[in-house]
């Protein structure tokens, strides 16, 4: 711990990928989009490996919306539900 610091976060890549593909393989008759909740974990490169996996990104606010966008996230991929007054 003393030579990363305290809180440490650490994720399995391969992981994620499974979960991403598992997500993105569920049956449906009508048409999915399948969208990570980026308040998770808005970590960006999280939010990278899911946009290159074809995972969409939630946004609850203007903030994360921006921060998917600096993510390398193209607008039309982040839907933003929020209660925010624009």
């Amino acid at each position: 711990m003393n030579l990363v610091g305290s809180p440490l976060y650490a994720y399995s890549i391969p992981k994620l990928q499974e979960s991403a593909s598992a997500a993105l393989e569920f049956p449906n008759a009508f048409g999915l989009t399948v969208r990570y909740a980026m308040k998770a974990s808005p970590n960006a490169a999280i939010l990278s490996l899911f946009h290159k996996a074809g995972i969409h990104i939630d946004a609850s606010s203007g903030f994360e919306v921006r921060r998917a966008m600096k993510a390398g996230i193209p607008a039309e991929n982040i839907s933003l539900s929020t209660q925010e007054l624009p």
